[in-house]
């Protein structure tokens, strides 16, 4: 529920597919039309290393436009107009694919000639029940704060949280059921956040063979290779970063105290409302060897340094601005802040996402006695 709270509720892009039993080619073909837009460029997109780029552009003639090329895998593209907001996502793959798009609403656009979009959205219609439930739960928190219904906001959050677990397990039931589909691999690396090292072991065993190519499936084989090495029990991986005054600070100068990695940012607000939580635990531990080694995902210093004295966080804090490209969480895998990892006093992890009362506990029983 706090997830949502904190970034509101994103309802999946719902597409109109039309199934079309199309022989694959040596490549694809995109033949599309467009309405209410004859003359503009139609940009094709695609993510490489968290950057979008242009993978292709095409000006529109007549209402119409093409395109041809050749992908080794089926993989997620964007549709995009010049100068317009929005994009239509969509698997291409080596086929014939037809489009039929509307200038003033893409998501509204008919996709048909590729399988692997057809299954894409039978699962986003699937799947839809549970945003529509959220929706409808997230309008009642809503009156209930307005008009400080301490008892119903609880239960509301109580009947959010069942939801979003009912979603979360379908989604990895699917998953799970549909290893041959590159899909299946997409979702569930843009899922990868929420999974456990267990849970993506078994993921990536449910992976088929003849999908191996495919660049979501080595995303998960490498974030599986990366959560091993951040697993209570293994030593913490070394790295050394910038601190506020532009010095670098190694985590491995801090050997010989029990550390607490935290892994926020200035503009998270669930790290902003778990800060108080560090501070009370970092005042009364500290002087029994406990601290704190802030690691921010800011990408703005004035900002970060604000929320710093803001919060009155008086430890340790090092950054090296470049937002979710920070190499720390890349070494450590987290893809969701606020994230943290506590250390004994030889470097070793003994425990990881600890919040409020649960590390307070934890402190006492290392440090505390």
């Amino acid at each position: 529920m706090k997830r949502l709270l904190s970034g509101g509720i994103i309802l999946a892009v719902l597409f109109s597919v039309i199934s079309c039993n199309k022989k694959a080619t040596d490549g694809y073909s995109i033949e599309g039309s467009i309405s209410g837009a004859d003359t503009t460029w139609v940009l094709l997109k695609k993510r490489e290393e968290g950057k979008m780029i242009t993978a292709d552009s095409v000006q529109v003639k007549d209402g119409k436009f093409s395109f041809t090329g050749k992908v080794e895998m089926p993989e997620v593209y964007y549709l995009k107009l010049k100068d317009m907001d929005g994009a239509l996502p969509f698997f291409i793959e080596n086929s014939a694919i037809t489009i039929k798009a509307y200038a003033d609403s893409l998501d509204k656009s008919v996709v048909s000639g590729s399988v692997s979009n057809d299954t894409y959205v039978g699962f986003q219609k699937d799947e839809m029940v549970y945003n529509l439930k959220m929706e409808e739960l997230y309008g009642k928190y809503m009156e209930a704060k307005e008009a400080n219904d301490t008892v119903a906001v609880k239960g509301i959050e109580t009947a959010y949280d069942s939801v979003q677990k009912a979603q979360s397990d379908f989604t990895k039931d699917f998953i799970l059921k549909n290893g041959k589909s590159v899909v299946a691999a997409y979702l569930a690396i843009s899922n990868a956040y929420a999974y456990s090292l267990e849970e993506l072991k078994s993921i990536n065993k449910a992976m088929d063979p003849s999908i191996a190519n495919s660049n979501y499936v080595k995303e998960l084989a490498e974030r599986e290779v990366i959560l091993g090495k951040v697993e209570p029990g293994q030593m913490a991986p070394d790295f050394s970063m910038n601190d506020t005054t532009g010095k670098p600070i190694s985590l491995s100068s801090l050997k010989g105290k029990v550390v607490l990695v935290d892994f926020w940012a200035s503009w998270c607000g669930p790290c902003r409302a778990e800060n108080p939580n560090v501070v009370a635990a970092f005042k009364k531990y500290n002087s029994k060897g406990f601290t704190v080694f802030g690691v921010s995902l800011d990408d703005n210093k004035e900002k970060w340094m604000a929320a710093i004295a803001k919060d009155g966080l008086t430890w340790t804090h090092v950054s090296d601005l470049e937002h979710w490209k920070n190499a720390a969480a890349k070494q450590y895998g987290v893809m969701s802040i606020p994230a943290n990892f506590l250390l004994d006093t030889e470097g070793k992890i003994i425990a990881s996402n600890l919040r409020g009362e649960d590390l307070m506990k934890k402190l006492e029983e290392v440090v505390g006695k």
